[in-house]
């Protein structure tokens, strides 16, 4: 196994702060040793000078879960023996990254395949059989397209800082849901758990949101893989009104239409009769 050199003040010991399972939230900013070309940022101001900022997309520390957030076993590592606030930097090699680059996956195309579109252009994505490549050379009528990941090959710097540790298991749930559906703060999430069973309540704009039932069962899902015990999961959709506006102090209050109109049949009816009584 190879060491994973770690840059930094504060070194990693051999007693690990946090193990597989536990809940954290990291910043963090994946780059290339050799170019310093950024791929991954949870900040945004980084995102922005590295030009691979986008509108809409939420910049705040990630929730990982170790054990089981797909990261580079390097990088984890790091994060077992991290200290919570404390800016660290981790160097990975390749082999505790993305791996070396496999040959196999750099592919010769016809350009003839790519003429609904436009002809790519070396450096731009394409996507070929589900599979996105990156476009190494264009010429002679062919295309070499690369499906390795772009980071494979690479030895990869990782600055981090874990920002806070999630303890209680409603807050955990409450991780997941916001993980899920980012949109929605994890504290606008209620959690209710009972026995094997939870109860989760969404806020009201969540019913806006696309494929929210697909995203409840993915939810569910991962509450019952972190949680075996939890064996059902109840959502409780919530609709809000507004309460109907008292009169104020002095004022009459407006009666319903259908009450006027009984009202006024009332009085008509009075009033003929007592015609009648005079004729």
């Amino acid at each position: 196994m190879a060491p994973v050199r770690v840059k930094s003040t504060v070194q990693i010991h051999s007693e690990l702060a946090f193990e597989d399972g536990s809940f954290i939230y990291v910043d963090y900013t994946e780059k290339d040793k050799e170019d310093n070309r950024v791929y991954e940022t949870t900040l945004e101001d980084v995102a922005k000078s590295a030009g691979l900022h986008r509108e809409g997309d939420t910049y705040e520390p990630r929730l990982i879960i170790l054990g089981q957030t797909a990261i580079p076993k390097g990088f984890e590592e790091a994060l077992k023996g991290a200290e919570v606030g404390k800016q660290m930097t981790v160097e990975v090699p390749p082999e505790r990254a993305y791996g070396e680059k496999d040959p196999r996956k750099t592919k010769h195309y016809s350009a003839r395949a790519f003429e609904r579109n436009e002809v790519p252009r070396p450096g731009s994505h394409v996507e070929v059989d589900g599979q996105i490549g990156t476009v190494l050379s264009v010429g002679g009528g062919r295309v070499l397209v690369d499906f390795n990941d772009p980071r494979a090959g690479r030895t990869l710097i990782y600055d981090f800082t874990v920002r806070s540790v999630v303890e209680k298991q409603e807050d955990k749930v409450r991780a997941l849901a916001h993980r899920r559906l980012p949109s929605i703060k994890s504290d606008d999430v209620v959690v209710i758990l009972d026995g094997n069973a939870c109860t989760i309540q969404l806020p009201e704009k969540a019913n806006l949101l696309n494929d929210l039932q697909y995203q409840k069962a993915a939810l569910a899902r991962e509450i019952n893989k972190n949680f075996p015990g939890i064996t059902t999961v109840h959502f409780v959709d919530t609709f809000l009104f507004k309460p109907p506006e008292q009169p104020k102090e002095g004022e009459a209050s407006e009666k319903p239409a259908s009450e006027q109109a009984v009202e006024k049949t009332d009085k008509e009816k009075e009033a003929s009769e007592k015609t009648s009584d005079k004729l």
